[in-house]
């Protein structure tokens, strides 16, 4: 497809433009003024404190991402503590039959926000052939140390919803003795 064809008038700006650009660089020459240089410093500078400024906002943005993720992350593994700690108590162990719809979800839930990223263990049991279950085992004081790193950077609102976390970890999780050795962790408030 062919562009549309310049206009006379078109054509004539155009070639006034050139004469006036021709012109202007060669007074520039002549006089030796460097307008055309100035111009170009005071535009190159310009564009570079706005370049100076995005990139630092970027920077900002790119930092407030990683602490809403972080925040969103420890959320999450917040909410399996809940989950895992109310089925702990109840059940008095955390295992999983794939052949049950719910606690395959909530398996291939665990795996994902806590096995994955060393929170917890899985050992996996034949019970008859063919047919597995699955045992978990959540390392209470590591998620409670992510939650409380969590709790340190989260603004006052969000701090609370760690805190409960924390609170119901150190209060029936670590107390009962589910950790190896009933150990406690270091910063815990417990007596």
């Amino acid at each position: 497809m062919n562009p549309a064809p310049l206009s006379l008038w078109d054509r004539t700006q155009l070639t006034i433009l050139r004469v006036l650009s021709i012109t202007l660089g060669w007074l520039d020459w002549l006089l030796n003024v460097h307008w055309g240089e100035r111009l170009l410093n005071r535009l190159s500078s310009r564009w570079q404190t706005k370049l100076d400024l995005l990139t630092a906002s970027l920077a900002d943005l790119e930092e407030e991402r990683q602490r809403i993720q972080m925040q969103a992350e420890a959320l999450a593994i917040q909410a399996a503590t809940i989950y895992l700690g109310g089925r702990s108590l109840i059940h008095n162990e955390l295992r999983f039959d794939p052949a049950i719809a719910h606690d395959e979800e909530m398996l291939d839930a665990s795996i994902d926000l806590l096995v994955k990223q060393r929170l917890a263990t899985i050992e996996s049991v034949e019970t008859e052939p063919g047919h597995f279950v699955y045992h978990l085992d959540p390392d209470w004081a590591a998620i409670h140390r992510r939650l409380s790193a969590a709790a340190e950077q989260a603004e006052p609102e969000s701090a609370e919803w760690f805190l409960e976390g924390i609170r119901l970890i150190e209060e029936t999780l670590l107390s009962r003795g589910t950790l190896p050795g009933n150990a406690v962790p270091e910063n815990s408030e417990m007596e």
